[in-house]
């Protein structure tokens, strides 16, 4: 079970909404219950706004994210939270990306930090605190599967039959979708949304013989009005999983927010990195 904790981030991370033929609604403020004054109301539906969000997303060539995640999982009488936050600095050609990841499990935290570039792939090894640089082709594989991604983008019409289950909103500067939902068919939307973005070393094959259940999906994203870009993101999910006899109830929410994007112009590993970094392919050799 504990594998599935990397394939449902990294497809929660990847779920792409898509609604058509309503025109956004003023925002209503969750306080107050009053809507919100549009000076200028965008006519736009939000399957137009969707298809123009994902013409701008082939334009962004590099961003910063941050990321918050908390997760608790249960099987049996046995529950384990663990709760993570990821800062990632991203170009995407030829790719970079500097990220720290921080995790708290059970009262101890690890703490996790990466260089990507065309140097190489650079880990600090997080209870030692020395750099490790992997075996060279580890860059050419992350590439690869990034590249491949971006070659196989997701099908929009995977998502007409969920149109009615949208909430489309919109305020002066940002354009607001949110989906709230349950039952068999979210189900099946998120299997199909996992298989398309299953992470790199992910077995392909949990999917194929557990049996998942989506008991609640509650998501929104906010786009930027004037670029199209997503700006943030907010989305809890209870799911079950039954894999072998065990059963897992998981409960995750994902927040996350995009900024700097198309403005960060180099990722470099710093030099004393790369002079001081363990080779671990010289280390395998000498084994």
């Amino acid at each position: 079970m504990k594998k599935w904790t990397t394939i449902l981030t990294a497809g929660t991370l990847a779920f792409v909404l898509s609604a058509c033929g309503q025109t956004a609604e003023p925002k209503e403020d969750p306080m107050t219950g009053e809507k919100e004054e549009v000076v200028v109301k965008s006519e736009l539906t939000a399957g137009e706004v969707m298809e123009k969000a994902n013409a701008a997303s082939e334009t962004q060539h590099s961003l910063h994210s941050d990321m918050e995640i908390k997760q608790k999982i249960q099987m049996g009488e046995d529950t384990h939270d663990v709760d993570s936050t990821i800062s990632m600095d991203m170009i995407l050609e030829p790719l970079a990306m500097h990220q720290t990841v921080n995790t708290q499990l059970e009262g101890e935290e690890v703490a996790v930090e990466q260089f990507i570039t065309e140097d190489g792939f650079f880990m600090k090894d997080p209870q030692l605190g020395s750099w490790m640089k992997f075996e060279d082709d580890m860059y050419e594989q992350i590439t690869g599967q990034i590249a491949g991604a971006q070659e196989s983008p997701v099908d929009f019409s995977m998502y007409q039959e969920y149109a009615d289950d949208f909430t489309f909103e919109q305020t002066n500067d940002e354009y607001v979708l949110t989906l709230k939902g349950s039952g068999e068919k979210f189900t099946t939307l998120m299997n199909d949304m996992m298989k398309q973005n299953m992470p790199a070393g992910a077995d392909e094959s949990l999917l194929e013989e557990s049996d998942m259940k989506v008991e609640k999906v509650d998501m929104k994203i906010t786009l930027d009005k004037k670029t199209f870009f997503t700006k943030d993101f907010d989305m809890d999910m209870i799911m079950v999983l039954e894999q072998q006899g065990e059963q897992a109830k998981i409960t995750q929410n994902i927040k996350g927010t995009m900024t700097k994007i198309n403005e960060i112009e180099e990722i470099k590993v710093p030099k004393e990195i790369l002079e001081s970094a363990v080779d671990m392919s010289d280390m395998m050799n000498q084994q």
